[in-house]
């Protein structure tokens, strides 16, 4: 008779596999809870105490981790392996059905302390879950309730599983005892400020994309942190999203958290640049304003909202070629405008989910840092030439500094009346992404701001703007040639300011 081991802590559809193998003649192995749930539902059980002879102990921290349970798990099918079993009166044990302790869910509820966290965290299932990962030959091992059909149609149909699902099986356990043990050496270090000496990325695949950045490319996404809005992205209409549209609006979400204030703020961001956005009082407007900004770089691109999305808004979209509308709702009427373009996609997003970790790969590993979430307030820039700034001059400052961050280097931006009007992003030289930023203005630069992404290696760029009579530049500063720099903007009447914070993006 075959055996299978069954110790889980959720319990969905678990009684339909124990079920299933008792049909078939399998013999079912179980520790308390589990064992408790299926007895109550009727299915015969042997517990692991009345095999090993030994109880629970130490508040059940002590359950399956016992040679009698192991040796059947870690047995191959071998004369001797058998015969070493039945010298202890033991049999082989061909499945193994295990869930963890739920760490995932202590930290999403933010457990009281520490203790309560080290409560959460399985030892005797991972331990399981690798054990006849190791002998997935000879051993099953089951860790995802969506395997549990599949492999009851296999035994019931030929009492066996093939070998090639048995390694897939095998893979994903090894795949998921790693990510659960990634989630508790993340939470461990928390606080700390040397980097670790090991790092493990963890995540569970949550969409499979039609393809990467380009055709050729195979792509899927996976989500590490249940708390973030992409792990079940609510998409009420449109084509399935694609691996640009995820990172335009996992860009366009980080950039709407800057804006979670009461005025209305509109963004548009076409290959992770912003293009367009605005500030005002109402959301028709502000979408107006972006949109105008640059409404060539804007076909195409995707649209971003701080606030409910209005009819109004939506009508004014509904002629335009966008790709993606992300907002924090939608009104009833919005949707009914925007359904016609069947092909939209409209994604319900609420705000405040932030991101503190980022990681870029390399040819065989991968650098980190951490995350470009710091914040800064125009009123603690650094006057270094012209007059100080008025309230309105002030809220041009604010607003470009939060925007600048997102422009890829070498980045240069113009703002006017809270609205972007120039973008010069990615370029190679600071004074190309100055003049880009000039040129691609829709309306007349006069007494904007230029905000900079890094400092101005030379005074050309101050030149450059007080030409086309910009009349506050904004950088972080630290050049060797900053006092150069101050000395052209005194000169030319331009009113400087140095940040102290640079926003480099790569």
């Amino acid at each position: 008779m075959k055996r299978a081991l069954i110790s889980v802590y959720h319990k969905e559809n678990i009684e339909t596999i124990a079920a299933a193998l008792v049909k078939a003649g399998w013999e079912i192995i179980s520790t308390g809870g589990t064992a408790a749930f299926l007895k109550q539902r009727h299915i015969q059980v042997t517990e692991v105490s009345q095999i090993t002879n030994f109880p629970e102990i130490l508040d059940g921290r002590v359950k399956t981790l016992h040679p009698l349970i192991f040796g059947p798990v870690l047995a191959k099918r071998t004369n001797d392996h058998l015969r070493q079993l039945q010298e202890f009166r033991s049999a082989k044990i061909d499945l193994v059905i295990i869930n963890f302790y739920p760490f995932e869910d202590a930290l999403e509820k933010k457990a009281a302390d520490m203790d309560a966290m080290l409560e959460n965290i399985d030892i005797g299932g991972p331990a399981l879950v690798r054990a006849a990962a190791k002998n997935f030959r000879d051993t099953i091992v089951l860790i995802d309730e969506k395997d549990y059909a599949p492999v009851i149609a296999a035994i019931e149909s030929n009492n066996d599983i093939s070998m090639e699902s048995r390694k897939k099986l095998a893979q994903k356990a090894f795949a998921y005892t790693s990510f659960y043990d990634s989630l508790i050496a993340a939470y461990l270090h928390s606080g700390e400020i040397a980097p670790p000496d090991f790092l493990s990325i963890g995540g569970r695949r949550t969409q499979t994309l039609r393809y990467g950045e380009n055709p050729h490319q195979a792509a899927f996404m996976a989500i590490s942190d249940r708390r973030s809005p992409f792990g079940a992205i609510n998409q009420l209409q449109g084509k399935a999203l694609s691996f640009n549209n995820i990172l335009d609006l996992a860009m366009m979400y980080e950039l709407l958290n800057e804006f979670q204030e009461k005025k209305h703020f509109a963004a548009i961001v076409k290959h992770q640049n912003p293009c367009g956005a605005a500030l005002a009082t109402a959301q028709l407007p502000a979408f107006q304003n972006a949109f105008h900004g640059d409404p060539r770089s804007a076909f195409g691109g995707i649209v971003g909202f701080n606030h409910r999305l209005e009819a109004a808004t939506a009508a004014a979209m509904s002629e335009i070629f966008f790709e993606v509308i992300i907002a924090p709702d939608f009104a009833d009427e919005a949707l009914k405008i925007l359904h016609k373009k069947k092909n939209l996609r409209l994604i319900r997003m609420p705000a405040g989910y932030m991101e503190n970790a980022d990681f870029k790969t390399i040819p065989g590993g991968f650098v980190y840092q951490s995350r470009d979430n710091q914040t800064a307030d125009a009123k603690s820039f650094a006057l270094q030439s012209g007059k100080p700034l008025s309230k309105n001059e002030k809220g041009d400052v604010g607003f470009g500094w939060k925007i600048i961050k997102y422009v890829k280097s070498n980045g240069i931006i113009i703002v006017k009346n809270l609205t972007l009007i120039g973008v010069g992003a990615g370029q190679a030289s600071r004074i190309d992404a100055v003049e880009l930023a000039i040129r691609k203005c829709q309306s007349s630069p006069t007494g904007a701001v230029l905000l900079s992404d890094a400092f101005f290696p030379f005074p050309d760029s101050v030149e450059l703007a007080a030409k086309h009579n910009i009349t506050i530049l904004v950088e972080p500063g630290g050049s060797i040639k900053d006092p150069d720099v101050i000395q052209v903007a005194q000169k030319l009447g331009v009113t400087l300011l140095f940040t102290g914070i640079r926003h480099f993006r790569h």
